[in-house]
């Protein structure tokens, strides 16, 4: 394993049991001592397979005076003890320094590495310059596996859709555009799940006819964090 990220920052865990979700970014959590305390939520999936009643919990403590919890999310273990992460930002976090070290063999080269660009109406993840012509590269996150395949999304999400068909538009105007699916889990190929959203698959495919540059991550996941392994299929 050549790179890794750790869970939320990196900040002092403590184990949990799942209570109750009040919102999409809010979850309750019961402390080994009997107190409840609220974790801010960064994955806004449904998680209907992983959130459930008496589940284990790894928080992360993240303290400061402007937040409204004093507790992350950062992973929910799996009936078979694997711990599935809670955090959709971990990803982006790991690709950066992938990238950085420039460990994905299929891009094209490239020697400088800008996050979060604005280009037009949207904002992408990475910008790739240096090389013969700048790369826009979005990152998706894939927590589910189910067999040896990575799924995406866990929710339908017009905002994914919406970014894929911008890719479809930059690599049209001359632009060299990637999308990146990460699966959180030993994977062998990652794809896009038509059952929960249809037109995301839709969007995906047509980005595959038209160029679009698709490549798969597997990236083993525990309780010190997200850890790079090696590139894999995107089924389209």
């Amino acid at each position: 394993m050549s790179y890794h990220v750790p869970l939320a920052g990196g900040g002092a865990q403590q184990l949990a049991t799942f209570v109750a979700r009040p919102n999409r970014f809010v979850l309750e959590a019961l402390l080994p001592d009997g107190q409840i305390v609220r974790a801010h939520m960064a994955d806004r999936g449904r998680l209907i397979e992983t959130l459930l009643p008496g589940v284990p919990l790894c928080l992360v403590s993240r303290p400061g005076e402007k937040r409204a919890t004093q507790w992350q999310a950062a992973a929910a273990q799996r009936a078979d003890g694997s711990w599935a992460s809670l955090d959709t930002l971990l990803p982006n976090r790991l690709m950066r320094g992938v990238l950085e070290q420039h460990l994905i063999a299929e891009l094209p080269a490239y020697t400088l590495v800008r996050r979060e660009v604005q280009i037009g109406a949207s904002r992408f993840d990475f910008v790739l310059e240096g090389g013969d012509s700048p790369i826009v590269l979005e990152v998706k996150s894939a927590g589910r596996l189910v067999g040896d395949v990575g799924l995406v999304p866990d929710a339908p999400s017009s905002r994914a859709a919406r970014h894929v068909n911008e890719l479809i538009h930059l690599h049209q105007t001359g632009l060299h555009t990637v999308l990146v699916v990460v699966a959180q889990g030993d994977a062998a190929s990652v794809a896009i799940d038509g059952t929960i959203d249809l037109v995301l698959a839709q969007a995906v495919q047509a980005a595959h006819q038209a160029g679009v540059q698709l490549i798969g991550v597997s990236a083993t996941f525990n309780q010190n964090g997200l850890y790079f392994k090696h590139t894999i299929p995107f089924g389209t």
